[in-house]
């Protein structure tokens, strides 16, 4: 309204202007620019105070084993001189507590967008976010198209070739890191707006060159390693922790992978600074094997060759190894000496469905709408021309970043709240409640 209020008083239709169809006779246009040179300044006046609005949240409420409470996300992020020497027009500033928003243009003004998501093998989370994405399809109007090449890696970078020459808008990548190099070369190479999910890129001085949503890796694996340190006294009560023993389920091929691992391993150090010879690093990339199995074998092996530990804390770079470790505390019958963590949600989630309650007692959450609100507003944003790699998230670029890593929001869960976490997420964002009643 303060526009239109404006160019009417330069004698200027206002809806005129907004479809640019704009017939000014000569004068006219001299109050016209005299008018937006005005404006010009006003806005140049008030980008410089810097009064600009951040997204914030609250801490996350102290979560114990009985907390039933629906867990405040908070995102961890770290921001740079960087961040201040960016466009702060880029729209994606204006984004709410989700990480959605709109790039301004109207999305039902426009063709349908084709977006493809493409990830090197099926799994359990792959097919969740899928569900996620199209949850936003009509808002935004899109459709998306989840593609697998079941671990053929040759197959994954030639399909990016294959599907530009059939009128796909823009994809979203969970990159196959064994080849990121090369499967970035190949997409730039297209033209076609991308987006990366879950996986840092990041050039050969670890600074991010694509825009990508995903966690603060280290940190995350920090915190559930601390969760266990606070709360292993509701279950074990004053065990002695000189034989507590952590096996690290890590995956060392993965930069962000093993980042989680790291952060668990670096804190146990920490805590417990006599029982480092008692930190065991199990890397499931040595078998290259995503499946509960491998988390199982490394375990079950570690524990028989390790009888001294009477006591272990078991993190794990991702669920599925963790239910693997759940399954071998069963059938060692130390269900009672082992608590048991990971990054990720949904195995557990589903097994505390059917009634589990073992040893694999809490999980790093970050609902799926945290991931996708901001993944696909972003490549939106850039396909509808509006944002570029370089401008999306401004306020979360690091010192050296060509493009951001958004940093999403998680939450420590239990049995006890994790339905009022994902309830509570999926009420802001408008969706139908994953566990109602």
């Amino acid at each position: 309204m303060f526009f239109e209020e404006v160019l009417n008083e330069a004698g200027i239709d206002a809806f005129a202007c907004r479809s640019d169809i704009i017939i000014l006779k000569e004068e006219k246009m001299k109050r016209f620019l005299s008018v937006i040179a005005a404006l010009i300044w006003v806005i140049t006046c008030c980008a410089c105070s810097g009064d600009t609005a951040e997204t914030a949240s609250s801490p996350p409420p102290d979560d114990t084993a009985s907390d039933s409470s629906v867990p405040t996300p908070e995102i961890h992020s770290e921001t740079s001189e960087a961040a201040g020497s960016q466009d702060p027009a880029d729209p994606s500033q204006n984004r709410d507590e989700i990480g959605f928003f709109y790039s301004g243009i109207d999305p039902q003004s426009r063709d349908t967008y084709n977006i493809y998501y493409t990830y090197p093998s099926t799994l359990l989370l792959f097919e969740m976010m899928t569900q996620s994405f199209s949850a936003f399809g009509d808002t935004l109007n899109f459709t998306i198209t989840p593609t697998t090449t079941e671990g053929d890696l040759d197959a994954f970078i030639t399909n990016f070739e294959i599907f530009a020459t059939q009128g796909i808008d823009g994809f979203i990548v969970s990159y196959d890191t064994a080849a990121k190099d090369r499967i970035t070369e190949v997409l730039d190479d297209t033209g076609i707006p991308y987006i990366s999910l879950f996986n840092s890129i990041l050039d050969e001085d670890d600074h991010s060159i694509v825009p990508t949503i995903g966690l603060d890796q280290y940190e995350a694996g920090e915190i559930t390693l601390q969760w266990l340190y606070d709360n292993y006294k509701t279950y074990w009560g004053d065990a002695d922790t000189s034989k507590l023993g952590l096996i690290s389920l890590t995956y060392t091929t993965s930069i962000d992978l093993k980042d989680r691992g790291d952060g668990a391993e670096a804190l146990f150090a920490k805590l417990f600074p006599d029982n480092t010879d008692n930190i065991f690093v199990a890397d499931c990339a040595t078998s290259s094997d995503l499946t509960a199995d491998a988390g199982y074998n490394q375990v079950a092996a570690i524990v028989a060759g390790h009888p001294e530990v009477e006591y272990w804390f078991v993190t794990s770079c991702l669920e599925m190894y963790s239910q693997g470790a759940a399954r071998a505390a069963e059938s060692l019958n130390i269900e009672d000496h082992m608590l048991i963590t990971d990054v990720g949600s949904d195995i557990l989630c589903s097994e505390w469905e059917t009634g589990y309650n073992g040893s694999w007692v809490c999980c790093l959450a970050i609902s799926n709408y945290l991931y996708a609100a901001p993944t696909v507003c972003g490549l939106v944003a850039m396909i509808d021309g509006v944002s570029t790699p370089g401008s999306l998230w401004p306020d979360m670029l690091k010192g050296g970043d060509t493009a951001a890593f958004y940093t999403t929001a998680s939450q420590v869960v239990t049995k006890d709240n994790y339905k009022n976490y994902f309830n509570g997420i999926a009420e802001i964002a408008g969706m139908d409640l994953p566990y109602p009643g």
